[in-house]
């Protein structure tokens, strides 16, 4: 494990820098299909937690306004799993509400909130290249691991990183034979300064009642389901009203960070601390070389802005 000497004392003596200390809440958006251009999209979501500056306390904090008396008549109402795709209740919408919240305040998140969500273009990806038997879990193991690399060295730069843990979301992966420990093998194969405390991914329940990790779980999925509507569009229905009103909250930052990923000017003071990227920009083969090239790209339409103007629209 190398040493970092980067900062300097009153005497211009180096001091060694101690290194970054995170947990990684990971969760995933299967198939989710674009209603402007019809492509089908995969998401990967990371949540990133400085362990010097807690999240998890603070997302606690927001769900319950701090009130952890269980004989209140509000504890209950703020005991509710939140899941995007079935927010049902103004309880619940209110939980994800004061998370959203939490995101677009930088006094609060500024040091605490690190998100990163990759989408992956599936109908522009050559399929040749991943396993054509379980092709969606062959795509997110190796993207999977791309997202974590790119996600911590624009977070915390040069500097050197322990990952205490990574979590994800119960689901398939749990029992693929490659996915809970390859990307850790990968990353320190070929990672100097990105080291492991664990040798595989820890897979929670949705239920922050079970695991209290279980809320940053939750956020995860929160966030990546309002991202995702608001760039792919979603289905209005009886029951979307309340995600409806969460997507007005979480919009102008997700319109900054879409049109101005780099504004270190930005109120929500989002530069290198919550992106959204996605993958490719066009359809390549085995044989094309442009897949060698920066495919990768930040710039999108979004949907949502064609639902608020009441305008289709312009392509």
């Amino acid at each position: 494990m190398g040493r970092n000497y980067i900062n300097k004392d009153l005497f211009g003596n180096y001091v060694e820098e101690e290194p970054v200390r995170i947990n990684i809440f990971a969760d995933e958006i299967q198939s989710k299909i674009d209603l402007s251009t019809k492509h089908e999209w995969h998401y990967v979501g990371l949540i990133v937690e400085d362990l010097n500056n807690s999240l998890l306390e603070d997302i606690i904090n927001e769900r319950f306004k701090n009130n952890f008396d269980i004989n209140s008549p509000y504890y209950e109402k703020n005991n509710h799993i939140v899941h995007w795709s079935k927010i049902k209740s103004a309880d619940e919408k209110n939980i994800c509400k004061r998370w959203f919240n939490y995101i677009l305040n930088p006094s609060k998140s500024g040091k605490k909130f690190y998100a990163y969500l990759l989408g992956l273009n599936f109908s522009l990806l050559s399929k040749k290249e991943f396993d054509n038997k379980n092709v969606f879990n062959s795509i997110y193991n190796r993207f999977f691991r791309t997202a974590i690399i790119y996600a911590l060295k624009t977070f915390f730069g040069n500097k050197e990183i322990i990952v205490e843990n990574i979590y994800h979301e119960e689901g398939q992966q749990k029992d693929h034979e490659y996915f809970p420990w390859h990307c850790i093998y990968k990353i320190k194969e070929r990672e100097e300064k990105i080291n492991f405390k664990c040798d595989k991914i820890e897979f929670l329940p949705k239920d922050h009642k079970q695991n209290e990790k279980s809320n940053l779980i939750q956020l995860c999925d929160a966030f990546m389901g309002a991202c995702t509507s608001i760039i792919n569009g979603f289905e209005q229905s009886s029951t979307s009203k309340y995600r409806e009103e969460l997507l007005q909250v979480l919009y102008p930052l997700v319109k900054r960070i879409i049109q101005e990923p780099n504004n270190k000017n930005s109120s929500f003071q989002h530069s290198n601390r919550i992106i959204v990227r996605f993958f490719p920009k066009e359809n390549t083969t085995l044989d094309d070389l442009k897949r060698y090239m920066n495919q990768f790209f930040t710039s999108r339409s979004m949907y949502y802005e064609s639902i608020i103007s009441k305008q289709p629209e312009l392509f």
